[in-house]
């Protein structure tokens, strides 16, 4: 594992100070426990994280070239984490409000994948019991729930050219686009396969949960409502848990979050198709069923102008 910590430190509308370590952390117990908590806390963030690929822009967004530098050259962990650190110090400066902490990089591997922790944290003095004299002495924690500034990039998942390698905590707007700007995070603005992903999540949720069938179509239905109001905006994945299981939306969005899906991410409507419903009305018939029980459960005749709808149930009464 290479680790190493710099200090960038700034108050609100003041300047950057920076201290930078002249040589990597030799890995113990420690570095390997802290890297462990923090992909632990990342991963069960409460805000969820987004996901993405890097910019193609690598002036614009060098972070990438800095890291495709580090990986082709044998691996100079030690320049690419001052140089990167660097690259956040600038954007910081942009950011009157922004603050800042301690710069935390770290390359290691987690079940045979090549992975990057790139993460700010804040030290705040606090108290802690003496064991020898059972008295108050100050101690300095870091304040590790506040993970509000982390990424976390899979070098395999890059290499391979695989979908959305990068993912960023989604932490304060204001905090994290900077933050994302400075990884040079690019969101799809159409995800078709977060799309899907979601599309089947919801699915594997409702058949697990044994949701009846009219409460299945509810919820589908109200998804794409709330994917059609959103238009051009992402949708956040808190809401539609909400949507699907109001009374465990939390563990919904946590497990969706982990399998993969952005707490964030602009939706493809094209692959929600098979949620939508067929309606027609006359003044004698209503339909209204889902268009992807066509040619199963509904055939259409366009020529003949029929419809075959087939496992009806009718009661005696309906008859009468």
């Amino acid at each position: 594992m290479d680790f190493v910590i710099h200090a960038l430190f700034k108050d609100v509308n003041g300047p950057v100070k920076e201290r930078y370590r002249e040589e990597l952390i030799p890995p113990t117990d420690e570095e390997t426990e802290f890297v462990e908590r923090v992909t632990r806390l990342f991963r069960k963030h409460q805000s969820g994280r987004v996901y993405g690929g890097f910019e193609s822009d690598t002036n614009a967004y060098p972070f990438s070239r800095l890291l495709s530098n580090c990986v082709n050259d044998g691996g100079d962990f030690l320049a690419f984490s001052k140089a990167t650190a660097a690259l956040l110090v600038a954007k910081m400066k942009e950011i009157p409000a922004a603050t800042g902490g301690y710069f935390f990089a770290a390359r290691f591997e987690k079940d045979g994948e090549d992975l990057i922790l790139i993460l700010m944290l804040h030290q705040e003095q606090g108290h802690a019991i003496d064991d020898e004299t059972l008295s108050l002495r100050r101690s300095f924690n870091l304040q590790m729930e506040h993970l509000d500034l982390a990424a976390r990039i899979s070098i395999s998942g890059w290499q391979a050219n695989k979908p959305e390698p990068v993912s960023v905590v989604r932490g304060r707007k204001e905090v994290s686009d900077y933050f994302k700007s400075f990884i040079g995070l690019h969101e799809p603005r159409t995800n078709i396969e977060g799309t899907q992903k979601l599309r089947d999540f919801i699915e594997q949720w409702m058949e697990a949960k044994n949701y009846s069938r009219p409460d299945r179509e509810d919820v589908r239905e109200r998804v794409l409502d709330y994917a059609k109001k959103r238009k051009d905006q992402p949708v956040e994945l808190n809401v539609v848990a909400s949507i699907v299981d109001p009374d465990h939306h939390q563990k919904f969005f946590t497990q969706a979050n982990e399998s993969g899906l952005g707490a964030e991410f602009h939706i493809d409507r094209r692959s929600l198709s098979p949620w939508v419903r067929v309606i027609y009305n006359d003044s004698d018939i209503k339909l209204n069923f889902s268009r992807r029980l066509l040619n199963k459960r509904v055939r259409y005749n366009k020529r003949e102008k029929t419809i075959l709808i087939k496992d009806i149930e009718l009661s005696e009464e309906d008859l009468r």
